[in-house]
């Protein structure tokens, strides 16, 4: 009698997948130590020196000297202005995060998980793999309580949802800016969002019907697991209706801060440009192997830019900087004094 489940918990306590608790735990490294590791570790090293030398294999034939005076005639009002347009995006994420959490039955408010989303931006700016959803996933679990391999399936669900949206702007945004015609040098940005897309319905539909008639052949534990990351994910849906307004709102916002660093520069795009620029290097942010897609965004940005829009190469390499130091370099300023200022138990869940 001991053993049965008390008639007010909806699922009985269960352990998680070692696999996914160790990677979240080292995600989630909080001592000095670990913080230089994460910083200068043989891994990280790898993943910047690659983009590096990518990047200066493409830009090799840019005029620096011109991007640099371009950079140094920003308007310092203007850059201010795409920082405040960026960082209220974080509230608005944490307002979806949190209504996609209490579909699954989390009393969570917005309020209680900017400085997690922060701290998870902060590290996926630092590694590669994308473990600061990950290290978010499991701040979530340590302070609130809720299943680890539940709250990796509404994370899950959030990005899907952010890559439908992506997808759709990235269509229309190309459709108003290009009209029918898709320019021959931009076809590898219609084709990595097609792929994205397919990848997503066929994950959708295997999460859905394909995942209890797969779960069956495992241990009851690895069903429980799968059952918590498939309601993570499918229960999210619930709050589609808010979500995706949110996400649209979101990604508005993320074009508006790319149009505010291209005034900052003295450059203007029309609007359905800045959509179409926006969201297709945003694609590139999936791609874990560099942290934040360092080195494939910046040569996926000029590359737009130039081919697409006709901006010299000089001020394509400029605006690419400049924007990825709002988006990237800050986070990873303002993550940093955010960490220092957490303790521990805030930054592991106690």
């Amino acid at each position: 009698m001991s053993r049965a489940h008390p008639p007010h918990r909806q699922d009985p306590p269960h352990v998680e997948d070692a696999t996914i608790e160790q990677l979240a735990e080292v995600a989630g490294h909080t001592d000095d130590l670990a913080v230089r590791r994460q910083l200068f570790g043989m891994r990280e090293l790898i993943s910047t020196i690659i983009p590096l030398a990518l990047i200066a294999v493409f830009a090799r034939n840019v005029d620096w000297s011109e991007a640099a005076r371009t950079i140094g005639r920003s308007s310092p009002l203007l850059v201010a202005c795409a920082l405040v347009v960026y960082y209220a995006t974080f509230p608005l994420r944490a307002a979806r995060w949190a209504r996609l959490l209490r579909e699954g039955g989390a009393d969570i408010e917005w309020r209680d998980l900017v400085r997690i989303l922060l701290l998870g931006w902060f590290v996926n700016s630092l590694v590669p793999a994308k473990l600061g959803d990950l290290y978010r996933s499991y701040l979530v679990k340590r302070r609130f309580g809720i299943s680890l391999s539940r709250t990796v399936g509404v994370v899950v669900a959030e990005r899907l949802l952010d890559l439908i949206v992506v997808f759709g702007l990235l269509v229309v945004g190309g459709y108003v800016a290009f009209g029918r015609t898709v320019l021959p040098d931009l076809w590898i940005v219609y084709v990595t969002g097609a792929v994205l897309g397919l990848l997503i319905a066929i994950g959708l539909v295997a999460i859905y019907a394909l995942g209890p008639k797969i779960a069956r052949f495992f241990p009851s534990e690895v069903r429980r697991i799968g059952r918590l990351f498939r309601e993570g994910v499918l229960h999210s849906f619930r709050a589609l209706p808010f979500a995706g307004a949110l996400t649209l709102i979101i990604w508005g916002a993320e074009a508006m801060r790319l149009m505010f660093v291209l005034w900052a520069l003295g450059l203007e795009l029309p609007a359905s440009g800045i959509v179409f620029v926006a969201v297709a290097t945003s694609l590139l942010t999936t791609v874990p192997l560099t942290p934040a897609g360092f080195g494939f965004v910046e040569i996926a940005m000029v590359y737009v830019l130039t081919e697409g829009f006709g901006l010299s190469q000089s001020n394509a390499v400029a605006v690419a900087v400049l924007d990825r130091a709002v988006s990237v370099f800050s986070v990873i300023v303002v993550g940093a004094i955010v960490y220092a200022r957490s303790d521990r138990s805030e930054r592991v869940g106690g």
